[in-house]
């Protein structure tokens, strides 16, 4: 069941359906350095802009606003050893002179949207996100309602989907029910249901949006990734079906409507 899109022929095909798939180095690949995962989680946690949360249905509030507390104020060594979940929305923020991220948009941003841009796609919004799980945990399962591509950066991360997510999830449900689908854990499931890649360090992969999923961190060290999230992505001018879904609910519930974001 694993794709692995080689030509921009296998992109096309797949892009607009509902099974997750990752890109050939050949085809599409980053070219940028990144500091170590630990120096990137003692830059990043310091940020008043960082969202830092131990996953747990076990924790109270309180228990866990003194965890993040702790996770801020640790040394590194002992924060790295730590089962957090750190992500940060304004990448933005580092983009300065002398900051890590210094040439995000030069390596990142400009040669992936260009890619894009040369295989006949546009799109209304597309901007990155760091995702940095401790050793061993997991994300939310949730849905998305954007494309995203997800680049790995450092550690493995273990990205889970469905073979058939439209028998998990309809896309109805996905759609008007979004908000009571996030859980700290996956619901029961057949685990040769699954459709599982484990992603090393360059791997790339797309992901559909309003398809369920979750991403486990491997246990031997911190995982990164940066995920850049797509809204309104089209081929020619033509939404997918997923898309067009989504668009239909906002013309009835327009407060909703994700249409732009300068957080790029």
């Amino acid at each position: 069941m694993e794709r692995v899109a080689k030509t921009s022929d296998d992109f096309y095909q797949w892009w607009h359906q509902n099974l997750n798939f990752m890109l050939d180095a050949g085809l599409f690949a980053f070219n940028m350095s990144m500091p170590s995962a630990e120096e990137m989680v003692d830059i990043l946690r310091k940020d008043p802009d960082a969202r830092i949360q131990f996953l747990s249905d076990d924790l109270s509030e309180f228990e866990q606003n003194a965890l993040v507390e702790e996770f801020k104020a640790a040394k590194i060594e002992k924060a790295a050893e730590m089962s957090f979940s750190l992500a940060h929305f304004y990448l933005k923020n580092f983009y300065g002179v002398g900051q890590f991220l210094q040439d995000f948009q030069k390596k990142v941003m400009i040669p992936w949207r260009m890619f894009l841009t040369g295989l006949g796609f546009t799109w209304q919004r597309c901007y990155p996100i760091f995702f940095i799980s401790g050793k061993g945990c997991s994300s939310t399962y949730h849905v998305d309602i954007s494309h995203v591509l997800a680049w790995q950066v450092h550690g493995v991360k273990h990205f889970n989907g469905f073979k058939n997510p439209d028998e998990i999830l309809s896309v109805d449900k996905a759609v008007n029910e979004r908000h009571n689908i996030r859980h700290n854990t996956p619901p029961q499931h057949a685990a040769d249901g699954v459709l599982s890649y484990a992603m090393q360090p360059g791997d790339i992969l797309w992901n559909q949006l309003l398809t369920p999923h979750w991403v486990v961190a491997g246990d031997d060290e911190i995982a990164v990734s940066v995920n850049i999230s797509h809204g309104g992505v089209a081929y020619h001018g033509k939404f997918c079906p997923r898309e067009q879904a989504l668009r239909k609910r906002w013309e009835i519930h327009p407060e909703e409507a994700w249409l732009v974001d300068e957080r790029y």
